[in-house]
């Protein structure tokens, strides 16, 4: 179990910083790097979702997600992610990692806090399922930005 919990680990410390490094190089393919090929991505609460039906789907694969992330990216001057907790269990091969996410635009700065919810392959390496649940207040506010930036308004 130490090798699992282990690579678990190595792959969540790769999940965080290709999300990041996403941003500072804009390259949206490292957005799936660590991820199965048939990963599937969550999003969470559902109320938010149903709110930006222009942005999320409550359901989305790697590919889908890529192109989603696109216009987003060029959006942003850059981004921050601080882990303040991570939850492992080696057995169920699954972790919870909660995440406060710094995003700097032209305009502002907003301080996101996201709760990520990842399922691992048999062996750690890759992230098979994400379910992001994300604060919708702080969110609210940035996506309005986004999609005013991306013309989606």
């Amino acid at each position: 179990m130490a090798d699992i919990r282990a690579n678990i680990q190595s792959t969540i410390n790769a999940f965080i910083e290709n999300n990041t490094q996403a941003v500072k190089q804009r390259d949206t393919s490292l957005l799936s790097a660590i991820l199965a090929k048939d990963c599937i991505r969550q999003y969470r609460p559902l109320s938010f979702i149903k709110r930006y039906p222009q942005f999320f789907k409550p359901q989305i694969t790697n590919a889908d997600y890529e192109a989603q992330m696109q216009g987003e990216l060029h959006t942003m001057k850059d981004v921050a992610q601080n882990v303040t907790r991570t939850v492992i269990d080696s057995v169920e091969r699954k972790a919870t990692l909660w995440v406060e996410t710094t995003i700097w635009t032209p305009e502002s700065q907003s301080t996101v806090e996201v709760i990520f919810d990842l399922n691992f392959t048999e062996d750690g390496t890759r992230v098979s399922q994400v379910t992001e649940f994300v604060d919708t207040y702080e969110s609210t506010k940035l996506l309005e930005q986004i999609l005013e930036k991306m013309g989606a308004k």
